[in-house]
Order: structure tokens, then sequence, then C-alpha cells
């Protein structure tokens, strides 16, 4: 049987001897994505593991992780050892890391998609992989950033639903093409693909 190999404070434990335990989340979803990322550039954090004593691990933080592992194909995985907690004070340890989960803000999310995609020169595709989503939600959170200031408030501030965004950005980009569409605005219509998609940079709208 092959030993876990400690890496500072983690151990690459492999997959086979980790099994999964008591889930408070439930469902765990479609971990097809995840698994995408995971293969791409492999795990980012750590789970967190019980030792059983007999060479095995009981997840009790990072099911999804876990199951991507599985679905991607890793032979290993990273996991920090928690011991000393009984099942009850593992499950209050699992709500409370979910209920103390903050969302990413889609807004800073549309910021760092668009580094990747405009400034480092990234294919839409890659990124889209890297991060674990499809290229449309990569491309829906660039559109974010044709929002004006005070829209993106109240997206990072959550006043405004995402969908809601997306839906004011569609109904926006059909009415500029409508107008860009009549015939006695041809040199609108040829200058469009040179219009910016976000207020802050001169990328280009085709590009999203």
């Amino acid at each position: 049987m092959t030993a876990p190999v400690q890496i500072g404070a983690v151990l690459r434990i492999p997959i086979d001897r980790v099994r999964p335990g008591a889930n408070a989340r439930g469902d765990l979803g479609d971990v097809t994505d995840l698994a995408t990322s995971m293969r791409t550039i492999g795990q980012q954090d750590p789970l967190i593991v019980a030792d059983n004593g007999d060479g095995t691990f009981t997840v009790f933080d990072g099911h999804r992780r876990l199951a991507a592992c599985d679905h991607a194909g890793l032979d290993y995985v990273d996991a920090v050892i928690r011991n000393g907690a009984d099942h009850a004070t593992r499950i209050t340890r699992q709500l409370a890391m979910h209920a103390l989960a903050r969302a990413f803000d889609p807004i800073a999310e549309a910021h760092a998609l668009h580094e990747l995609v405009f400034v480092h020169k990234r294919r839409l595709e890659d990124v889209a992989r890297a991060v674990g989503h499809a290229p449309r939600w990569v491309s829906d959170r660039l559109s974010l950033l044709m929002l004006d200031e005070r829209e993106r408030a109240e997206v990072s501030a959550g006043r405004m639903p995402v969908r809601y965004a997306l839906a004011t950005v569609a109904q926006r980009r059909a009415e500029r093409d409508h107008r860009e569409a009549r015939p006695e605005e041809p040199a609108q219509r040829a200058s469009a693909a040179q219009r910016p998609h976000c207020a802050s940079c001169s990328c280009f709208q085709e590009a999203v």
C-alpha cells in the first residue's frame, strides 16, 4: 500500500484511501466543471480529513472537491488532518464553514477575468476551463462590465441579481444593434466591432 507523502502541513494521500464522511451539505450537485478545473490546474484547496488510524481517512470538509478529484481521475488528493472531533462536532464545523463562505463579488470576478483575457491575452476557452466554468459563463461575467458605475455597485452589493444585470446588458446590446442596422448610419455600423465592451479600457466587444 502506498504511504501518504507529507508536504509541509498538507498530506498528499492516495485517493483510494480517502472516504467521504457525513455531509451536512447534502447533494453535491454536478462536479463536472470543477473536475475540469482540477485536471487543468490541479487541486487548489486541501480537504479536511480525520485519520481513521488504519491507513484510511474520512472527509468532513471538501466532499465536492473529493468527488471532483475522483471524476478528474486524479491519483492523489491534498488534505489537512483534523482529529479529536466527534461526529456532532464535525457536522457543526461543516455548517459553520458553509455559513461563513462568501460568494465571489460578480463584478470583481468580471475584472479578474477581464485581466486574464485582455491583459494577459489568455484564450477565453482556456480561462473557462481553468476556472471550471463554461465559456458562456466567462462571456456573461465579462459583459457585466458594460453596466454603468451605479449598476455595478448594485450588483456588487447583491441588490441587483446577476440574471437581471445580464438581461439589462442584453437589452442594451439589442437596442444598439437595431440602431446600427439602420441604413442611414453606415459609419456607426462600420465602427461597431471596435467599440469597447467596458468603460475602463479599449478592448473590443467582439471578443466578448
